[in-house]
Order: C-alpha cells, then structure tokens, then sequence
C-alpha cells in the first residue's frame, strides 16, 4: 500500500457533498437557445473513471449556481459535515462563493478536514478543469493529516482564510 494511502484509514469513508455550481452544470438546448441547469453530481462520473481506490459516498445537499447559495443552504451543509462519521469531508461548490462558504464553515465545523473544489467549465464539456480538480482534491484529502478547511483550485491546496481570488485572472491563489 503506498504511503499517501496509509494516511487515510481505508475503513473510513470519504464524504462528498454536491452544492451545485458550473462542476454540475448542463447546458441543454431549449427552444429560445441555452439555458443552464445544476443536475446530478459531476462527482458520481468522474470517481468512476479516475478508479479511485478510496470508499466514499454521496451527498447532495443543494443544486444552486453559487451566486444563489444562501445561509440556510450552508448551515444545512455544517450540519451535515458535523452529522456525519466523515472526517474527511470532499464539497463541491461553486467558484463565485466558494471562499464565502469555507469562512462558514470554518465557524462551524471544527474537527475535520473538508476541501473544497469546483471548476471554471462544467464537467461534461471536454476542456473541462472538473477531473483535475476532484482528483486533486480527493488527494489533498488522503494527505494532509490536520483538520482545517481548504480551498483546492488550480493545482494549489490553500486554507480557506489565505485564500483569495485573484480579480483579473479568476484564479484562486495564496494572499
């Protein structure tokens, strides 16, 4: 066994909770052009073809943009971080309030290490970031080995609170 899989027990799950955001967009065709829609979560297909060796299990807790993410919509994904036996906690979330959403959470949720990740293009369109940055965040979750919540976008892993998104690039990067 390698040694970045001994870092998480294999007997411990993995959570992963879908808010929505552009990672589970579609854009289907309409009869007045395109319109978005959140659907299921981008995760259930990427993990599949990555062969990640890891037990993990599903969660949606919202299918909103980020934009329409409310405070009910992150104390219902506190909660479900603290209910569950997970200490080791995969979000998916929107790129506009990801950092919004970490600084709850992070007055919240205490013990365990959650990341947060999503993409700049949904997951079914071929140049997407979305496989990128689940797979780096699902091993960002097997490596560390402190609680915290992070943010992990553009090959970088940054706790939440030195986080910031750079304004002309959309780039998230270290303060």
């Amino acid at each position: 066994m390698s040694s970045i899989m001994s870092m998480c027990d294999q007997k411990e799950r993995i959570l992963l909770i879908q808010t929505g955001g552009t990672i589970d967009k579609e854009y289907p065709k309409t009869n007045l052009g395109y319109a978005f829609e959140v659907t299921d979560a981008a995760v259930r297909r990427i993990l599949p073809r990555a062969r990640v060796g890891v037990a993990y299990d599903v969660k949606t807790i919202c299918q909103k943009d980020s934009q329409d993410i409310s405070d009910v919509d992150r104390e219902n994904l506190a909660k479900a971080c603290l209910e569950t036996p997970s200490k080791r906690i995969l979000v998916t979330h929107g790129t506009d309030t990801m950092i919004e959403t970490a600084a709850y959470l992070s007055s919240r949720v205490v013990d365990k290490l959650i990341v947060l990740t999503g993409a700049f293009l949904p997951e079914t369109f071929k140049s997407t970031d979305a496989e990128f940055n689940v797979g780096f965040a699902m091993g960002t979750l097997q490596a560390l080995t402190t609680h915290g919540i992070f943010i992990a976008m553009n090959g970088h892993i940054i706790l939440w609170s030195e986080c910031t998104r750079n304004k002309d690039t959309g780039m998230f990067e270290k303060k």
